[in-house]
């Protein structure tokens, strides 16, 4: 009676190892796609991140040009360049939250972008006379505006390394 117990429980031995190991592949590939799926969700939070601050460029330029290059230095008497400074140090506070997606091997344009900013907002929020508003204002809104093709290259090269799907679905 032994030798039929014996091989019955054999077979069950080697049943239950190749099940075994068909569950252990199938966990492999389940964590392999967990954490595809992790690494997707971290690029297409940056891809939003560096979308908003390219967004943010438009608006922000949309405000800045209240004062900026094509304004008249007459017509701000009335402006009030303190409410567009803070508007525009909550752009550059943004900006600043958002600097790590602008590293590169040469230095970070945004963290640059946002040391600029800082003694124009404050000739901005200071400015008295129309020609004091007029040369913060150029000085901020032409250095946005150069920041502005680097934030689209990045949003643009976040877009691209942006997986499809994950398994063809």
């Amino acid at each position: 009676m032994d030798s039929p117990l014996s091989i019955l429980g054999s077979v069950a031995s080697i049943g239950a190892a190749i099940w075994a190991f068909i569950e252990a592949k199938k966990a492999a590939q389940a964590a392999t796609r967990a954490a595809a799926m992790r690494d997707e969700i971290i690029q297409r939070r940056r891809l939003i991140e560096v979308s908003q601050v390219y967004t943010d460029i438009k608006r922000i330029l949309a405000i800045a040009s209240e004062v900026g290059p094509s304004t008249n230095a007459k017509l701000l008497r009335g402006v009030d360049t303190a409410k567009l400074a803070k508007q525009i140090e909550e752009y550059a506070r943004l900006l600043s939250e958002q600097t790590g997606h602008f590293s590169d091997f040469f230095g970070n344009e945004a963290r640059a972008l946002c040391e600029r900013l800082k003694p124009d907002i404050e000739a901005l929020a200071d400015a008295n006379t129309p020609e004091e508003k007029k040369a913060a204002g150029k000085s901020i809104y032409y250095s946005i505006s150069a920041f502005m093709p680097i934030a689209k290259k990045v949003a643009d090269g976040q877009r691209e390394q942006t997986p499809k799907s994950l398994d063809g679905r």
